[in-house]
């Protein structure tokens, strides 16, 4: 049988399958997803825990020897084999289906591995066994397009409540790094358990100690000395050029929404509104365009798509988005 990560803790609710084989490259999924069929096991009475690394060397015959023998007071036994980059030799491959043609209800096997090879692998007799006779993970990396989604159902499971807005925050932060976007939610739940969650929360939750925030520098964007000075101090202060630029991108977005009358969903207070469309008005709807075209260069510049430094990058928009511009030589990264 075959399942997605998600749908693992509704079937650890269930009696365990005799064999389960959990296989993927993102690191922090494949671990918490051995961590849930780990705890479950000993919930059900799987006391006895033997571990079997290829990172130093598989015993097989070890490994048969322990499938046959009781606990260690005649309890329930799980045999966990870590096999990484590696996969079970001849030996190892016909030991693993002779487990599997007879599974003892005592003994619970736990195997993990990087991403199967479709031809290598998938077809390979001990995949074919376990995927008939107990659970096949496949572990594949939340590209960025369903990172959003994934965020969203982990913020439920904290029963929080965030806006679309602080889940884009929280996805431009943690692209590519899952481990440190739950170690955020989790950090969110202690600190903003009873209200919904803005991106003002999730920039306190990861620099509360900061000086200035990101919000402090599209409030300056009237002034641009002080506007230059305060992503000077972010800067200094470590902050990551992704977050900044999704700040003023967002910024721009809005006074270009102002412009031309769509500002329906712009969320602001009436008083910001009015005085973000003054601004938005006096800079007018080709330099928004311009401003938006930096910002895309920006961030390739960010991904190593494109030559140049993101921080003179994000010096340029600051200063059209303040209404004085570099004059185009100098803008061009």
């Amino acid at each position: 049988m075959r399942l997605k990560p998600e749908q693992l803790e509704r079937t650890l609710s269930k009696p365990l399958a005799p064999v389960w084989l959990v296989a993927g490259d993102e690191p922090f999924q494949l671990g918490e997803s051995c961590d849930l069929i780990r705890r479950a096991a000993q919930q059900q009475g799987y006391d006895d825990r033997q571990l079997f690394s290829a990172d130093t060397g598989i015993d097989w015959h070890a490994i048969l020897n322990a499938s046959q023998s009781m606990g260690l007071f005649g309890g329930r036994t799980l045999i966990e084999i870590r096999l990484g980059e590696k996969r079970p030799d001849k030996t190892g491959s016909e030991i693993l289906q002779k487990l599997l043609d007879n599974p003892s209800p005592d003994v619970l096997v736990l195997i993990s591995s990087s991403k199967l090879d479709r031809r290598r692998d998938v077809r390979s007799k001990w995949v074919t066994a376990v995927d008939k006779e107990g659970v096949l993970i496949e572990i594949w990396p939340v590209e960025s397009p369903r990172l959003p989604g994934w965020i969203s159902q982990r913020l439920m499971k904290q029963n929080l409540r965030a806006t679309d807005d602080a889940i884009a925050l929280l996805s431009e932060r943690s692209e590519g790094n899952l481990l440190a976007c739950a170690q955020e939610i989790d950090k969110l739940a202690l600190l903003y358990a009873d209200i919904e969650i803005e991106p003002k929360h999730v920039q306190e939750a990861v620099g509360n100690s900061s000086r200035y925030t990101v919000f402090d520098l599209t409030d300056a964007l009237t002034d641009s000395t002080r506007a230059l000075r305060i992503l000077d101090g972010l800067r200094e202060e470590g902050a990551e050029p992704p977050v900044i630029l999704w700040s003023l991108t967002r910024e721009a977005r809005m006074m270009e929404a102002l412009v031309t009358g769509n500002s329906q969903n712009v969320r602001l207070p009436p008083q910001k509104v009015a005085s973000l469309e003054r601004h938005a008005l006096k800079l007018g709807l080709p330099s928004l365009g311009q401003a938006l075209s930096l910002a895309a260069h920006i961030d390739q510049s960010i991904k190593g798509m494109r030559r140049g430094s993101p921080w003179q990058g994000l010096a340029a928009l600051v200063l059209r988005l303040a209404g004085s511009p570099l004059p185009e030589s100098l803008e061009q990264l």
